[in-house]
């Protein structure tokens, strides 16, 4: 099978239509069909269109509860925990992210911390929701044991992807990475494609570094980003998710039945304007972004880019020619309805 290109409104009513008739409420319907949409419509194919038939899978075994609304337990000054019921990852990291704005214009600062939540998607999905609002933010996630930490063999930590936001009105400056050195959804695309990782992705079975995804899936052991940093960050990174929402760890997350679920995640929002002018931060931010895109290029790299840039070039594309689908993903999702 090859490559179809579809208008985002197709797929965005497509996937609606499915989620409705595992009675997912309407408007939660419409909005994670909006943002599963977007996230192939500006390139984040893994988790969007890619990725649809798994979320339907999860909700049918129960590990989704269409219906659950997240809730507030603990508040206390720029803070609160909420607890998400297991609901969908989409809509109640939506919440979170939208109480930590709310809290942040009262405080200059609000963080949100999640438990008993599902797989949130694309990580930069609430960073621009809080550029959107004029914050720059903070937000990440532990995620099930995925990836050994640095000499291990086995996988006990996860590749808990992090995000950082920042607001600019020629294109918000987002950082969205995993703390892996290719996420899954990465390698799983790649072995899609047919094709091999431009660096080392992982070990295979025979404990070798390779660019094979296929070898780094069958063989679980992922390549932490910065090797031994990234693998301490990871690990800090699921200490504070796991704490400040009194919700599970990687290693409780991985004692569950079935695909992961009961995950925690933590957002944070922050009123800079609180701190420096508006026309101040603007032209900190212009002045920085200027430099890196006056960067010399090394041999090979056609272009520079600013973190997030490429998000906006995609975008213009698939809305003009449509979003670039497998069709036997598609396949797949229409066999849903």
């Amino acid at each position: 099978m090859g490559t179809v290109r579809l208008p985002f409104e197709e797929v965005e009513a497509c996937l609606c239509q499915v989620l409705a008739g595992r009675g997912c409420p309407e408007k939660k319907a419409e909005k994670v069909a909006h943002e599963m949409a977007r996230n192939s419509l500006e390139g984040v194919y893994t988790h969007g269109i890619n990725r649809f038939a798994r979320l339907i899978r999860n909700i049918d075994e129960g590990i989704v509860r269409p219906g659950a609304e997240p809730e507030v337990t603990v508040r206390m000054g720029a803070m609160e925990q909420v607890d998400g019921h297991l609901g969908l990852g989409i809509t109640n990291a939506w919440f979170a992210m939208e109480e930590a704005v709310k809290l942040a214009k009262s405080y200059g600062i609000g963080l949100v911390a999640l438990r008993n939540t599902n797989h949130w998607m694309r990580a930069a999905t609430y960073g621009y929701q809080a550029c959107d609002e004029g914050m720059a933010a903070v937000c990440f996630t532990n995620t099930m044991p995925n990836m050994p930490t640095w000499g291990a063999v086995d996988s006990r930590i996860g590749n808990n992807p992090l995000v950082f936001a920042f607001p600019r009105r020629e294109g918000h400056l987002i950082t969205d990475m995993a703390m892996s050195q290719f996420s899954y959804g990465a390698l799983e695309l790649a072995r899609l494609q047919g094709r091999q990782m431009a660096i080392d992705a992982g070990f295979d079975t025979a404990g070798n570094l390779t660019r094979d995804p296929d070898s780094v899936i069958k063989s679980q052991r992922i390549l932490p980003t910065g090797y031994w940093k990234g693998a301490a960050l990871s690990f800090m990174l699921d200490i504070f998710a796991g704490v400040l929402s009194d919700g599970n760890t990687v290693s409780e997350v991985g004692r569950l039945a079935g695909d992961e679920h009961g995950v925690s995640q933590v957002f944070i929002a922050v009123d800079y304007r609180n701190l420096v002018t508006q026309e101040a931060a603007e032209r900190i931010v212009e002045g920085a972004v200027k430099d890196l895109l006056a960067s010399e290029k090394a041999q090979g790299t056609d272009r520079i880019i600013y973190t997030g840039q490429l998000t906006l070039e995609c975008r213009a594309d698939n809305l003009k020619n449509g979003i670039p689908v497998d069709e036997g993903v598609w396949s797949g999702i229409l066999s849903l309805l």
